[in-house]
């Protein structure tokens, strides 16, 4: 292509983008990028390349070792790297077992300075979740965190947490009450019924 045919066609596109008030480094991106990326919003362009460095490669970690973890299947949006799904299995032993749980992951563009924000769609009964919105009360998703975790350890402590309930701070109050006055066998009763209801495939 010849250097006066670039030319013009850096010009119309600078005038473009300053029509539509896109910023100097919005423009130089999609210039860049090319036509097959112009479909992001202008925030995916601008995200900080740092949060996508380490989003990729915690992907390429997820895809290359999909067999070490049978218990966990991460899944990334294919349009936005900033948003995550996870299928976790209920642990062995508790009365989550038997079911599979989808958990929706949100990634702020400071990750992995700030934890991502995490909840299950699939219904639970466990007193650190949140029977309604599925928000997870977990120390790491807030001030325990560290950029040393990644999505995958995330989900590992989530699984840990289905396991080990810790009833003196609980979302929801009617599952953390079971276990605080000791009624074991009813909080198991009542978070097996859920997990039949809501994390066991229908059957016929």
């Amino acid at each position: 292509m010849k250097l006066l045919t670039v030319w013009k066609i850096m010009s119309k596109r600078h005038l473009v983008l300053l029509s539509t008030g896109m910023s100097l480094t919005a423009m130089s991106d999609s210039f860049i990028l090319g036509p097959n990326m112009q479909s992001e919003s202008h925030e995916n362009i601008l995200y900080p390349k740092a949060s996508r460095a380490r989003l990729f490669k915690e992907y390429k970690e997820v895809q290359r070792e999909k067999s070490a973890d049978p218990d966990i299947q991460l899944i990334c949006d294919d349009s936005n790297i900033f948003k995550w799904t996870a299928l976790i299995k209920g642990p062995s032993e508790t009365p989550f077992e038997g079911g599979v749980f989808q958990l929706a992951f949100s990634i702020p563009e400071q990750y992995p300075l700030l934890p991502p924000q995490v909840r299950f769609l699939t219904k639970i009964f466990h007193p650190n979740v949140h029977f309604k919105t599925g928000e997870i009360c977990l120390d790491i998703l807030k001030n325990a965190w560290s950029p040393a975790w990644t999505l995958q350890s995330v989900c590992r402590a989530i699984i840990a947490l289905m396991a080990h309930p810790e009833p003196d701070s609980p979302l929801n109050c009617d599952s953390g009450n079971l276990l605080r006055s000791g009624d074991i066998r009813g909080y198991q009763s009542m978070a097996r019924m859920y997990t039949r209801l809501a994390a066991m495939p229908k059957k016929g």
